[in-house]
């Protein structure tokens, strides 16, 4: 591994600095333009692993989405990038199947390639969208799963990640990364139109830090001058900023089903991969409907369905064979640590036999959903707004049994026994008033 050049950041939420070089990230600046000045950024949303996203300007004065991909990934031929590619199909496909229907899919408004130091770097430009789920749920200083959605509301954008999710495996698509950081509300209509003053004022300034090298030498053309921190999630989750409505997004991991990739490798967060991701390294429509079941659970706790104090997948193995019960060769044998914690019926050992930190103790779905809002702390000042769950609300019995049903199906371990999206779509737990 090459030696790092450049010294740590101490922003908060900064992309891989050393990604800046040849092939890597482009360097971009506050008040760059891009396409012949037809955009020009005005602040950072974020980072991935293979892009930065910034908040930009378009000529006619609306705020966009403009994501600046790595030179190496936008070396590929076009059909060949998926974040490319498979929006546009669907958008395609949307406009043949259903052309005056609100899709909850991302689409891609605008493309175009920018040359700079390290290459050339393909950029997609995507209409406004708010914070993911994920942040909204975000809580620092209490118990996780404090700050979740409103009942009402977690089915409302549930049913609609569900529908996005149904679309694209009808057009014939996996999504291939669905987690609740890849489905954003949508922004309200009004923010697209705010000035920069707005902007700064709102969700404040740029955070910026010079770049400097380790052995002290100028930075170089590769890097920018300055790096910028994304905007506070404080901030984005202010639901006078949202609509109740979201927008599923990246598609960095999704491909054809007609025409899965030889050389696929899953990168789904682990506590939302599916067993034949996990153990075998392939995906397909099932694998979806297992981290669509993990997500929905999320959207309504407000915390994961199997969560890994420690991090490892050892662990997360362990939350998943404690609320599900015995994985089904041969992959119980390649969850070679399976005897720390289970015998070998899948049942959780007697406490004083488990030789670890963390002990198993058998749960399900069901007493999962009936322990959310038990440990709930409620926010030091205020509340958490029209758009989140009061502390300590609890699901009743009829959500209980009807969530945890639905579950219950899209969570079976081999991928042929878990229901289609076609059956997720139409389950009564959508329905719930």
């Amino acid at each position: 591994m090459a030696q790092a050049r450049f010294q740590p950041s101490r922003l908060d939420d900064i992309e891989y600095i050393e990604d800046y070089r040849p092939g890597g990230f482009h360097p971009v600046a506050i008040g760059d333009v891009f396409a012949q000045g037809r955009y020009r950024v005005v602040h950072k949303l974020g980072f991935g692993g293979s892009s930065t996203i910034w908040l930009a300007r378009n000529r006619l004065g609306k705020l966009v989405t403009l994501k600046v991909m790595g030179a190496e990934v936008s070396s590929k031929p076009a059909d060949e990038i998926p974040e490319l590619a498979v929006p546009l199909k669907l958008s395609e496909y949307i406009q043949a199947q259903c052309p005056v229907a609100r899709s909850n899919i991302q689409t891609v408004e605008d493309h175009f390639t920018e040359n700079g130091p390290n290459g050339s770097h393909l950029c997609l430009v995507s209409q406004l969208a708010g914070p993911s789920i994920l942040s909204m749920s975000d809580c620092p200083g209490r118990v996780i799963g404090s700050r979740r959605l409103r009942g009402d509301l977690a089915r409302k954008v549930a049913k609609q990640a569900v529908y996005a999710v149904e679309l694209m495996h009808t057009a014939g698509f996996v999504h291939g990364d669905l987690t609740t950081s890849n489905i954003l509300f949508r922004a309200a209509e009004n923010i697209q139109n705010w000035s920069d003053s707005d902007v700064y004022l709102t969700l404040g300034q740029p955070e910026t830090e010079e770049i400097a090298t380790r052995d002290h030498s100028p930075p170089g053309p590769h890097a920018p001058a300055q790096l910028v921190a994304p905007i506070d999630n404080a901030y984005l989750t202010n639901s006078t900023f949202l609509q109740e409505d979201i927008l599923l997004v990246d598609f960095g991991q999704s491909f054809s089903s007609f025409h899965p990739p030889t050389d696929y490798v899953p990168a789904t967060m682990p506590h939302y991969q599916s067993p034949e991701a996990r153990f075998e390294g392939r995906i397909s429509m099932p694998s979806d409907v297992w981290a669509l079941a993990c997500t929905i659970f999320e959207i309504r706790a407000g915390s994961p369905l199997f969560e890994a104090f420690l991090g490892g997948n050892d662990e997360i193995l362990k939350e998943i064979v404690a609320t599900l019960g015995k994985l089904p060769e041969p992959w119980w044998g390649a969850f070679e640590n399976h005897y720390l914690w289970f015998d070998e019926d899948g049942k959780p050992k007697a406490r004083e036999l488990q030789q670890v930190l963390l002990p198993a103790e058998k749960t399900s779905i069901k007493q999962k959903l009936a322990s959310i809002g038990k440990q709930d702390a409620p926010p030091a000042t205020g509340d958490d707004g029209p758009m989140m769950e009061r502390p300590g609300t609890r699901l009743d019995e009829l959500e209980i049994q009807l969530l945890g049903d639905l579950l219950e199906k899209m969570l079976r371990y081999r991928p042929q026994d878990r229901i289609k999206m076609s059956e997720v779509v139409s389950h009564p737990w959508f329905a719930l008033e």
